[in-house]
């Protein structure tokens, strides 16, 4: 497969006080998607040239081509997804030579890229046959469409196929294959659970791949109980119906913006109540939140986080000293100067959804309106004080902010409820 470099996007001049605000519009919600998916192909055309000698990578890079060629959409959801930019950002540029191999859950470059290749293939409805190494003999993930999980571990080379009998999985040895279905499962196939948000987004629960949380911490594949599905479905539904009722606008980024939901429980060591990666724009972490407005909150932080992240796809807004870090009021220890244009930036957000909360009559909305007006506010001017951190667009992302911050204290002269 020819993967071209894409064009050069010119970022929309609208974009930075939407950017700031947490609601940046159908515009450049398309800019920020299209910033990511061409970040994700430069980063395979970086892969393919490390990796393209192994004959194994040159059959996923066919099928690719081939779901390209039949079904574009498909590839580029697919390749635009968080599942492929965590992969990618592994495989293309590995910190180490052994880095990528030593990270991937099947111990090579051209077993992760098989398995991309084959769910890409299975989504769009063609007819393929394709390799794929196992590396503990007996769970194959399939990112975005589930997990074939074998009764036992054995061979370590799976086929991924889909004929005209349909789309299956069978391990060398002979086996029967295991039958892979839309939506129902059994026989050793098990899908991703997915949720639905209203009438156009869904979300995926991604339990099953060990690199789900597109960071350096791999979790073990697990399945959800159905009570753990349910449970997830009533917390997710209960902040939806908070976003679409009460904030409309930050309703309509999320649904275009999240795409997958790793859910955490108190044994998966973390500590984390919610995070993001900037490997896997779109993904977000979650421990279980019973409040409705409380996980709103969270998903609205988290999504900003992800907007962020493909805004510096887009263009540059650092550029800062190597070592360069300040204090900064959510963290006991100084932060790099990235780490607080995230938080100044997702930290307003999530303040003005608590403003929001404090006008519409909610008084429990005043004390974290009120915290994290001042966590954003003191990590802005951290980032203003040291004007040389940031590029000519940074300084425009910082005014932005800063505007946003502005003209709340103006309207916050008469009293919120």
């Amino acid at each position: 497969m020819s993967v071209r470099p894409p064009s050069p996007l010119v970022s929309p001049q609208d974009l930075w006080r939407p950017l700031a605000a947490g609601v940046p519009g159908p515009a450049v919600l398309a800019a920020l998607r299209t910033a990511r998916r061409n970040r994700n192909l430069l980063l395979l055309r970086v892969a393919h040239r490390r990796y393209r000698s192994d004959p194994r990578w040159a059959a996923a890079v066919a099928l690719l081509a081939e779901v390209r060629r039949a079904r574009p959409e498909v590839f580029a959801d697919v390749l635009g997804g968080p599942e492929a930019g965590a992969w990618l950002g592994r495989h293309a540029c590995p910190r180490t030579p052994e880095d990528g191999a030593a990270h991937d859950a099947d111990g090579e470059p051209a077993a992760g890229l098989a398995r991309f290749a084959a769910a890409a293939a299975l989504r769009a409805g063609i007819r393929f046959r394709v390799g794929v190494p196992v590396a503990d003999g007996a769970a194959l993930v399939l990112p975005g469409l589930g997990a074939v999980l074998f009764p036992e571990p054995g061979p370590l080379t799976a086929t991924v196929l889909r004929d005209r009998n349909g789309a299956g999985v069978v391990r060398d040895g002979g086996e029967r294959p295991v039958a892979i279905h839309g939506v129902g499962g059994g026989g050793g196939w098990f899908p991703l659970p997915r949720i639905r948000l209203g009438e156009r987004a869904t979300v995926r629960l991604d339990s099953l791949d060990p690199l789900r949380l597109g960071g350096p911490l791999a979790l073990p594949p697990r399945l959800l109980s159905p009570a753990e599905h349910a449970g997830w479905a009533r917390r997710l539904g209960a902040s939806w119906l908070v976003l679409t009722d009460r904030h409309p606008e930050r309703a309509e980024t999320v649904a275009e913006v999240l795409r997958v939901l790793v859910p955490l429980t108190g044994e998966d060591g973390t500590g984390w109540r919610s995070a993001t990666f900037g490997d896997a724009a779109g993904l977000v972490v979650l421990s279980p939140v019973d409040d409705p407005v409380e996980l709103a909150a969270d998903l609205v932080h988290e999504t900003q986080h992800s907007l962020l992240y493909a805004a510096m796809d887009l263009v540059e807004l650092l550029d800062s000293p190597p070592g360069a870090r300040a204090d900064a009021p959510w963290s006991d220890r100084p932060r790099p100067p990235a780490a607080l244009l995230h938080g100044g930036s997702a930290f307003l957000v999530t303040a003005g959804f608590w403003r929001t909360e404090l006008r519409l009559g909610n008084p429990a909305a005043r004390r974290p309106y009120e915290h994290w007006r001042r966590t954003a506010a003191a990590a802005l001017a951290v980032l203003t004080a040291h004007d040389d951190w940031t590029t000519k667009d940074g300084r425009r992302l910082l005014g932005a902010l800063r505007a946003v911050l502005a003209s709340w204290s103006e309207g916050d002269r008469c009293p919120l409820p």
